[in-house]
């Protein structure tokens, strides 16, 4: 079969397990475990068509149907990039939806036919968009992706945090969405196509006559993009879509969806900038993009008590990496290939850890909610001796997130901080940048050493019974945490492949991945002939190994015993909830050690007559008036604000009909 015929299948495949599920719907497991085989027989093509194109085999772009008079063809095509994705893509897939087989028994008051069959289309949309190469079928694709995951978002129908927050979303994402359709028209009027190639000539044409409309549809491309990766301020949508999301959804979202602003970002940016002198103006953007969404993502993680909501902070945190090391490559790309490339392969890199230590630890927050019925890190502890496999999994992979040797975090980290230092030679902003992505590292660390001391570790309640989670549940955190050591003991393996993605991104050639990276048991940057930097994660992983069992023979032969005693409180009584280390007694050293960074200021008001105070009294003459004149004209259109989605659609739609009509009027 070639290429569209299998990805024809994969989708076919989900659409029809979609119908099933639907049929099925009453029967919870039963759903669940059709939904399952579904989706990994999808998989299982695609992951036939990923390895294609990453041999001799990979096929050329192939045209199902065409739309002449608008300049629009549904044409397919996998590339080493898109390969690379749909990889992560059908593994998340398949761990997320086993995962749901038991989990979603938790909703027992909730019809599966909202979860299933969504979650299916969500996953056949998410193919859609990484393998089509023309703009206006992408967003076809890229539509019904935020649609299926915003039903996705608000699956608890009756919970008002739910509908909150998938209507943030919806609102963040579509004005996205909108950004990214102005950009399309406009480069459409230049070229009269949608195809992929054709945008990126007409882009490269405006960058050389009109650099200021260029300039523009870069801007409207990256808000787009982002705004899905969850780059801060774009991804303030993310903190509140991710704890309310069904926990499978949760692993999907963090996993994939997200990687879908990544790949829009390295799609466009990636194949255009490296050749264009704008691309170290655009580079050093997406860097400081990407550092203030891991410093300030990361930070504001530190903080949380509510085990998903830290997590999707730091989902946050970690697409800054990713972002980070994508902008120190596109700057350099030009007049440093080989660094350039090094960068870009890092972040991808990246991308691809990060949907494994962050899907495992969603899943691992599900799986604690799903046995306690808590979210509230200050309301758990102990359970590791209850449930050892998720108290494992979340163990490696929150060390695998904090870039803790030798996981698969620190091989990518390394890779970008690395390129950042080296960068910093030539331009002083990136090894800054560096450094700090270096000091959010530890930070990572202290939040996760957190989530494990206050979820897993310390004296259990009591009175709650707890034990480990169904099999379904369990295998899937352990293949996830099982990926983040393997992908971080054998980098240089996938490092092969995700170099020949960076070098299908970029107009540049890439070197060979030997000559970029060493291998084939470590990593090795050079430069000028000599080593500069040099990883081994087997030297590392045996030093270990064998240090584990150097410990463990001093502990036999000294005869040192283990004993467990109640914690001694001075001689007086006290609840064991009362003398327990909460989760947000881990905030408070931080906390006092940056007070001085964050000074109280008081503020003195001076007293002023009685005619002045009125003078400057601005709330009093034009901020009030001004409000009420903007409530009574809110209320005059509330009329409007009927509650059913289809109409909020077509406001949308209307909106964008005139907002490209005054762009054309002007690019006219």
């Amino acid at each position: 079969m070639t290429t569209p015929e299998l990805l024809a299948v994969a989708i076919a495949v989900l659409l029809a397990g979609a119908a099933a599920s639907l049929a099925l719907a009453r029967r919870a497991r039963l759903a669940g475990w059709v939904s399952t085989a579904f989706v990994a027989a999808a998989a299982a093509a695609i992951w036939v068509v990923v390895v294609r194109a990453f041999s001799s085999r990979a096929e050329g772009e192939a045209t199902v149907l065409a739309l002449p008079d608008l300049g629009a063809r549904l044409s397919v095509v996998v590339d080493p990039l898109s390969a690379f994705f749909l990889a992560i893509v059908a593994t998340i897939a398949v761990v997320a939806t086993l995962y749901s087989v038991d989990y979603m028994t938790h909703f027992a008051g909730n019809t599966l036919a909202k979860f299933y069959p969504i979650l299916l289309v969500f996953f056949a949309a998410i193919v859609g968009v990484l393998v089509v190469s023309d703009f206006l079928f992408f967003l076809v694709c890229w539509e019904l992706m935020t649609l299926t995951s915003f039903f996705l978002v608000t699956f608890e129908r009756e919970n008002a945090a739910s509908q909150r927050a998938g209507w943030k979303y919806f609102v963040i994402t579509h004005a996205a969405t909108l950004c990214m359709v102005v950009a399309a028209l406009v480069l459409w009027r230049q070229c009269g196509s949608f195809h992929f190639g054709d945008l990126l000539a007409a882009l490269a044409q405006l960058l050389a006559t009109r650099p200021l409309l260029a300039h523009t549809v870069l801007g409207l491309l990256f808000i787009g993009f982002a705004t899905k990766a969850g780059v801060l301020p774009m991804g303030d949508w993310l903190p509140d879509a991710h704890p309310v999301a069904p926990s499978g959804m949760s692993a999907a979202l963090s996993g994939a969806l997200v990687k879908l602003g990544i790949y829009g970002l390295v799609r466009f940016f990636g194949a255009l900038l490296p050749a264009s002198a704008a691309a170290v103006g655009w580079g050093i953007a997406i860097a400081l993009a990407g550092t203030a969404s891991l410093f300030v993502g990361t930070l504001t993680a530190l903080r949380q008590t509510d085990s998903k909501r830290l997590m999707a902070f730091h989902t946050i945190g970690q697409i800054g990496y990713i972002c980070l090391g994508l902008g120190v490559g596109i700057a350099c790309l030009r007049t440093a290939p080989t660094l350039g490339a090094l960068a870009i392969v890092g972040a991808l890199f990246h991308a691809a850890n990060h949907a494994c230590f962050k899907a495992c630890l969603f899943l691992g927050a599900g799986a604690v909610l799903y046995r306690t019925g808590e979210r509230d890190m200050n309301r758990l502890g102990g359970l590791a001796a209850a449930m050892p496999l998720t108290a494992g999994s979340s163990t490696v992979a929150s060390l695998a997130i904090a870039g803790v040797p030798p996981l698969n975090g620190f091989a990518s980290k390394w890779l970008i901080v690395a390129a950042c230092l080296l960068a910093g030679m030539a331009q002083p902003l990136f090894l800054i940048l560096g450094l700090v992505a270096m000091f959010i590292s530890l930070a990572t660390l202290a939040s996760f050493l957190k989530v494990l001391g206050a979820v897993f570790l310390g004296q259990p309640n009591p009175e709650r019974r707890v034990s480990e989670v169904p099999a379904t549940m369990a295998a899937a955190q352990v293949v996830l945490a099982a990926l983040c050591v393997l992908l971080g003991v054998l980098p240089f393996w996938p490092l092969r492949f995700i170099r020949d993605a960076a070098a299908a991104s970029v107009p540049i050639a890439v070197p060979s991945a030997s000559e970029l990276l060493g291998g084939p048991w470590g990593l090795a940057v050079t430069g000028g002939g000599a080593a500069l930097a040099l990883w081994s994660p087997l030297v590392v992983a045996g030093g270990m190994v064998v240090l584990a069992f150097v410990a463990y023979g001093l502990q036999r032969a000294g005869g040192a015993g283990r004993r467990e005693v109640a914690v001694w409180t001075g001689g007086e009584e006290h609840a064991a909830a009362t003398v327990r280390y909460a989760a947000s007694s881990f905030y408070l050293p931080f906390k006092h050690a940056f007070a001085g960074i964050y000074p109280r200021i008081r503020w003195r008001v001076p007293a002023f007559p009685g005619g002045l105070r009125r003078a400057f009294d601005v709330d009093a003459w034009a901020y009030r008036p001004a409000a009420r004149l903007v409530e009574r004209a809110a209320g005059a259109v509330s009329r409007s604000h009927v509650g059913v989605p289809q109409v909020y659609l077509l406001w949308i739609v209307v909106g964008a009909v005139a907002v490209v009509a005054i762009v054309l009027g002007l690019v006219g």
